[in-house]
């Protein structure tokens, strides 16, 4: 069996930005708390560098080391509580994901910078969850020490799921999680369909990062896979 399993690649999913296009709601989220509750105005720069595809628990061990945001477990419930609402409410599926996810040439799993509670909802939103993803390939930020950029979500992602590094190919949308695929010796490639990164010079930085190449649409992703027989 063990064997058998390993002729196919493992797809690691990112979610936000990837599966669903959420990446800006919640960094619209985290922006306006900051602004409302603490005082703190973030730059473009720093958003992306202190935002951006971070656990939560990453976010506040930056933010209170950076700027002293005095983040504490009440201001998370309050972010947690507006992105229920929002992801009962607003948030979108990417079109074509799903065809990927349910395409058994390939091994899926999700690893997100997301809370296990809050990812069964969204994965729930857009029409994944005990279908293609359950609690056996399904992998969050609060299973691990270290979020992105370190490696260890994808490596415990890979562990689980039975797979070793070399056989694993990651799907991603943001810089930091480049870098945790990088650093978790995997390959990966860059989706940038989402309403803030669809642009040539993000793909770019994509690449330029270490992403073997960008889609900015899942059919093309699709035909790159079938192609390049991952």
């Amino acid at each position: 069996m063990e064997g058998l399993k390993m002729q196919k690649t493992l797809l690691i999913w990112d979610f936000d930005g990837v599966l669903a296009d959420s990446e800006r709601l919640w960094l619209q989220i985290w922006y306006d708390m900051l602004v409302q509750k603490r005082g703190l105005k973030l730059s473009e720069d720093e958003v992306q560098k202190y935002l951006v595809g971070l656990s939560a628990k990453t976010k506040c061990a930056y933010l209170n080391t950076y700027f002293n945001a005095e983040i504490d477990e009440d201001f998370i419930s309050d972010v947690h509580t507006e992105e229920i609402r929002q992801i009962k409410t607003i948030m979108q599926p990417i079109s074509g994901a799903k065809d990927i996810v349910a395409d058994n040439a390939y091994a899926h799993c999700v690893a997100t910078g997301g809370i296990s509670k809050l990812t069964k909802l969204k994965l729930e939103k857009v029409g994944l969850w005990q279908t293609y993803i359950d609690e056996h390939n399904c992998f969050t930020s609060d299973m691990v020490q270290n979020g992105k950029p370190a490696p260890d979500l994808f490596l415990f992602a890979a562990k689980k799921m039975g797979y070793k590094p070399e056989n694993c190919l990651v799907i991603e949308d943001s810089i930091n999680g480049i870098k945790a695929a990088l650093a978790a010796k995997m390959r990966v490639v860059a989706f940038i369909g989402a309403q803030n990164n669809n642009n040539e010079s993000y793909a770019k930085l994509c690449k330029d990062t270490g992403a073997i190449a960008a889609f900015n649409t899942m059919p093309k992703l699709h035909q790159f896979l079938k192609n390049n027989n991952f």
